[in-house]
């Protein structure tokens, strides 16, 4: 792999010139583009999926894309604990309710 020179760029000439700022280009679409997502979602005749898509993007536009978070709670134990009780586990699979020695005595 080729390595490049302190102060030397990979790109030397930037970014091709491209569309310029595509997203000035689509900025200029807006309110094209609402108006169709409200069309969608007023049109009877769309599909339901089509109508729900209209109204979640017209929704986060409008209000931003909801968070979304994670909670995860391990009764009786603290996270380290919970971390060294894993670490500790053996790497073989779980024996299966067949290959139980107590259940074929």
């Amino acid at each position: 792999m080729a390595r490049f020179q302190p102060g030397q760029s990979g790109n030397p000439g930037g970014r091709p010139k491209g569309y310029g700022d595509l997203r000035e280009i689509a900025r200029k679409h807006t309110d094209t583009a609402i108006q169709t997502l409200v069309d969608v979602l007023n049109d009877p005749g769309a599909p339901p999926s089509a109508r729900v898509s209209a109204s979640i993007a017209l929704l986060d536009r409008g209000y931003g894309k909801p968070e979304t978070s994670l909670s995860v709670r391990q009764e009786g134990s603290s996270w380290a604990e919970l971390m060294l009780r894993l670490s500790k586990q053996p790497d073989t699979p779980a024996e299966t309710p067949a290959e139980s020695p107590a259940l074929n005595s």
